[in-house]
């Protein structure tokens, strides 16, 4: 008989539990969806902070943006591969190798700026962060990639480089809103 009564509290005890956890995740999403809210690409911007492991004990602003800043410079190593990619595979194409090279150089200098804006931020300083994002995405071979990829659009792969320069530019514009936040 004493065991029924240990067996109830600590069902009760497990649901109470249960209960609480799921309230938490509740406020964690109704935070980051708050966050995101007011970026150009809410969606994206709740994908790529619930894609982040940090994402599910992310409670401050800061948290927010620096997921962002990850999401970006992972973005740009994402880039960088693609672009190695996509000249191994059209190496016969002089001049299409080397826009993927300048490609490859301009997001590869943009991952080592965001990692520059991503100390800012852990700093505190909010405007020389949001400065090296902006940084990241007006690099010369940056802004130079996609009018350079134009002439190769329908060789095959070249189309999907031109949507992941676009989320690239949508993933700044998420980094950008979120630390503006921060700034006032």
């Amino acid at each position: 008989m004493a065991i029924a009564p240990s067996l109830h509290h600590f069902l009760l005890l497990f649901i109470l539990l249960l209960q609480t956890h799921h309230s938490l995740v509740e406020a964690d999403d109704r935070f980051i969806e708050q966050m995101c809210r007011d970026t150009e690409v809410p969606t994206l911007c709740v994908q790529c902070v619930k894609s982040d492991p940090a994402g599910e004990k992310a409670d401050k602003s800061t948290d927010i943006a620096a997921i962002a800043i990850k999401c970006l410079s992972n973005h740009a190593e994402a880039l960088v591969k693609n672009m190695s990619s996509l000249a191994s595979t059209y190496s016969s194409d002089k001049k299409l190798v080397a826009a993927c090279e300048n490609c490859s150089k301009g997001y590869s200098q943009a991952k080592k700026t965001l990692s520059k804006a991503d100390g800012k931020l852990k700093g505190g300083d909010y405007d020389n962060a949001n400065h090296f994002v902006i940084l990241a995405l007006s690099d010369e071979f940056v802004q130079r990639c996609e009018p350079s990829l134009e002439p190769y659009s329908e060789k095959q792969g070249v189309y999907d480089a031109f949507y992941q320069i676009r989320v690239y530019e949508e993933l700044t514009g998420i980094a950008l809103a979120i630390i503006d936040r921060l700034a006032t």
